[in-house]
């Protein structure tokens, strides 16, 4: 990757002196340092504003709240699961990080999970139907805020930063309701 990108510089370099336009690539070359970190502080500064309110929530009870009514819908997901297992509660905590927008802090429960679940399958070069199923929510998983769409959108300066909102919790339901209805007809299919 290291070689791919000193040629793509290269490339640039030897094009901007070919077309005489050595100005504008200095211009690109002086700027890139301030136009990243314009674009990173505000994605980091609200990442950590969301990973605080969640921390809060956590310590406040309302994450386990949410993962005990999570808990029989997601049984009727996962059906292969029980009730007192502890997969179940690493897929609910996944889910309602992910409901939040915070994918990267719902890796660790996700990875749990799918530990928890490989343990459970009996064939182990094959995923399970439950793999299968988390894998399948949480890459379609319901948004309700996204943190780092908001981020995004209020570095590059928009006025309404959470606009789209509405439309990416139906869109993101959707695409849940979908997934999952084509994992069971699926599943449905093979046995």
């Amino acid at each position: 990757m290291n070689k791919l990108w000193l040629c793509l510089c290269g490339f640039a370099l030897i094009y901007g002196m070919v077309n005489h336009n050595i100005e504008s690539l200095n211009q690109v070359l002086m700027n890139v340092g301030t136009d990243t970190l314009d674009f990173a502080i505000p994605i980091i500064l609200t990442t950590c504003f969301f990973e605080g309110i969640m921390e809060m929530a956590k310590r406040c009870g309302v994450l386990n709240g949410l993962q005990r009514w999570l808990s029989p819908i997601l049984l009727k997901v996962f059906p292969d699961l029980d009730s007192d297992d502890e997969a179940l509660s690493y897929i609910s905590a996944n889910v309602v990080i992910n409901m939040f927008g915070l994918g990267f802090a719902a890796t660790p429960s996700g990875l749990k999970a799918m530990e928890h679940l490989q343990k459970k399958n009996k064939e182990k070069t094959t995923a399970s139907r439950s793999m299968v199923t988390f894998l399948v929510l949480n890459t379609a998983g319901v948004t309700l805020i996204s943190a780092n769409i908001i981020a995004a959108r209020t570095a590059e300066g928009s006025n309404f930063p959470t606009m789209y909102m509405p439309l990416a919790i139906v869109s993101t339901a959707c695409a849940s309701i979908a997934g999952l209805l084509l994992d069971r007809w699926w599943n449905y299919r093979r046995s």
